[in-house]
């Protein structure tokens, strides 16, 4: 073998072990953000296989149909492997590449300095130890390169911390508008350093070595934009989700109040109607001795309009929580739920009604929504006390297959409308950290079982 085709197959074996490792860089990349730890693997899998097609091609491609090529066949394995959440599918492949492409990029400065200190050095004229330190020089530079690649794979999953929120349309718009011009920057790069070599036959870089500087330097500039959007988003999202929680807690607290409200004047008048009583009583008592039962009744049924006789059935130690959990039980019955309780509000311990309240309405709301569509359904609700923990319960039926959100790590909500809902178990557990407690929802036989765990001081 001459000299020549020994520096082909080197530089050959070294982009296929480049490749290689950039496939089980791009399965670590999408563990996080799949279902399955098999689906992460297939896209490295078919990232190698296409990548390794496409350096193979016995013709000349451009640096644009190849990034079209590779970005759209591990959009598609994700796709195939799990229908779900397109638009983020299409972003994290894009990014991907972008990275890959950053990685690139940012090693044309090292490459001539390691270039410059190995085989092209000078007084380097043996053809057999040229050729061994070119291959020092490609072990280095794939190290290098995959290092980089590491590390803006884990500064991304470090940034990018809700990876199993759904991505809208539009969103994803303003996500890869930053992508699609830092590639735009690329390709440009790429084709005037080929139109000045097909003119002058020199590579840019040798005539200006600032060339490899300026590479470099907007490689850093790409990958800062892409975690600069990263982290942009995410935090859109949040103040998003915090406003969402606000505004429901803040309607939650309005309702309570007002009908607390209403329920204290309805007390306050039956109060005032028990005063009246021995006039009614009397009145009553004339017309039947008069033995004028029709005008008895009547004035009865009169009199009943005007008396206030609200529906609560529940007696747990706060007004609060006994409108709550006699709303949610007639609400339940009409449903066809069977509704136990066995709760009790904390008699000791430093705890607002409001926040106990906002706990029951949103857990006993989506136990509701959960046991309506089941056979028998059963809904039971129990709270006990252990020194400062005070645990809150509720059972319910369930025959479907709870969806965890891997961004909150609590269930995916059910309506259709994904992105105005699913806020009331975040709020629950907003209220519960506010008492430095935590939640937890487990599936078993056929139903779910909702914790709340707060700490109560005294």
């Amino acid at each position: 073998m001459n000299m020549e085709r020994m520096w082909e197959t080197a530089n050959m074996i070294s982009a296929i072990l480049g490749l290689v490792i950039s496939a089980f860089l791009v399965a670590k990349f999408y563990i996080s953000y799949v279902l399955k730890r098999k689906t992460a693997y297939i896209t490295g899998v078919v990232f190698f296989l296409v990548m390794t097609v496409l350096y193979f091609v016995p013709f000349t491609m451009s640096g644009v149909v190849a990034y079209i090529i590779g970005i759209t066949a591990v959009f598609v394995t994700t796709l195939i492997s799990e229908k779900r959440n397109i638009a983020q599918k299409i972003f994290l492949a894009m990014t991907i590449y972008l990275f890959i492409w950053i990685a690139q990029g940012i090693t044309s400065l090292p490459w001539e300095l390691i270039s410059s200190i190995t085989y092209a050095r000078e007084g380097m004229d043996d053809a057999k130890n040229q050729f061994i330190w070119f291959i020092v020089a490609l072990i280095l530079m794939t190290i290098i390169k995959k290092v980089l690649l590491f590390l803006e794979i884990l500064i991304s999953e470090k940034v990018y911390v809700r990876k199993g929120e759904q991505v809208e349309w539009r969103e994803l718009i303003i996500l890869v508008a930053p992508f699609i011009a830092i590639m735009s920057g690329y390709w440009i790069s790429s084709f005037l350093s080929d139109v000045y070599v097909e003119k002058s036959g020199v590579y840019v870089w040798n005539d200006y070595p600032i060339y490899d500087g300026i590479e470099t330097l907007f490689g850093i500039i790409a990958f800062i934009a892409v975690i600069t959007v990263m982290y942009s988003y995410q935090q859109i999202k949040k103040s998003q989700e915090e406003a969402m929680q606000n505004l429901l807690i803040s309607k939650q607290v309005e309702e309570l109040s007002e009908h607390i409200s209403t329920m204290e004047k309805m007390y306050s008048e039956f109060r005032s109607i028990r005063h009246d009583m021995n006039d009614h009583l009397m009145v009553l008592g004339n017309l039947i001795d008069k033995k004028e039962h029709d005008e008895a009744v009547a004035y009865l049924k009169e009199w009943k309009k005007g008396f206030p006789m609200p529906e609560i059935n529940v007696k747990t130690g706060n007004l609060v929580t006994d409108i709550i959990i006699s709303e949610k039980k007639s609400e339940a019955e009409r449903s066809g739920i069977e509704f136990t309780q066995n709760f009790c509000y904390p008699v000791s311990g430093k705890v607002e009604s409001i926040d106990i309240g906002i706990i029951l309405n949103n857990a006993l709301s989506n136990a509701i929504r959960g046991a309506e569509k089941c056979d028998n359904p059963k809904i039971e609700i129990m709270s006990w006390k252990n020194n400062n923990a005070y645990l809150i319960q509720v059972k319910n039926s369930y025959a479907g297959e709870l969806t965890i959100n891997h961004a909150t790590g609590l269930p995916q909500t059910t309506k259709s409308d994904k992105e105005n809902h699913g806020y009331g178990l975040l709020n629950i557990k907003r209220i519960a950290e506010k008492y430095y407690g935590t939640i937890q929802l487990e599936q078993e036989d056929g139903k779910i079982v909702f914790t709340a765990m707060l700490m109560i001081p005294e």
